[in-house]
């Protein structure tokens, strides 16, 4: 099984359509376990070097199902990201981010 995150966009560049001073992303990984979190910290990484200002915030689905971030941040679907296909993946990603 290939393990991935799938990204959100939230924050009024999102939700409003407005030129904002930041990238506020959002990281959901399956699970708290090492590779998961590992995972999801390579993709922040990988955000971070790439979109000036962007901030991340990283959970799990069990912790986004607790707080309800996606629902309550009004946050939109911007992609996946697959370990096997990280590089082809994030292009996509940074292509859906810069719209």
């Amino acid at each position: 099984m290939t393990r991935s995150v799938t990204v959100y966009g939230f924050g009024s560049s999102f939700t409003y359509g407005v030129a904002a001073d930041d990238v506020d992303l959002l990281i959901i990984h399956p699970d708290a376990d090492a590779a998961s979190c590992e995972l999801a910290i390579q993709c922040k990484r990988r955000l971070m070097e790439h979109i000036a200002r962007a901030h991340v915030t990283m959970l799990s689905v069990s912790e986004e199902a607790h707080f309800q971030f996606i629902k309550r941040a009004r946050a939109v679907r911007l992609g996946t990201m697959r370990k096997s296909h990280l590089d082809e993946d994030f292009e996509v990603l940074l292509a859906e981010i810069r719209k």
